[in-house]
């Protein structure tokens, strides 16, 4: 087993729909026709886990991000 530090990095890709909802009119208000349209949007999830960097407790250091494309 080695104590080199060595680091792992995970991404995932989901896909996600919602509908958006827009009011049509000049001054929108209640009274006024809304509009519904689809949006497809792709999430992208980064994860890293860097190990062994010196630290006594062994544990990695995790961290996260996210994207949407």
């Amino acid at each position: 087993m080695s104590n080199d530090p060595f680091k792992t990095v995970t991404v995932e890709y989901f896909e996600d729909f919602y509908t958006e909802v827009k009011k049509i009119g000049p001054d929108c208000n209640l009274s006024q026709p809304f509009s519904f349209s689809d949006v497809r949007r792709i999430k992208v999830i980064t994860t890293t886990r860097d190990y062994n960097l010196g630290y006594s407790k062994g544990n990695p250091i995790v961290s996260v991000t996210y994207a949407y494309l």
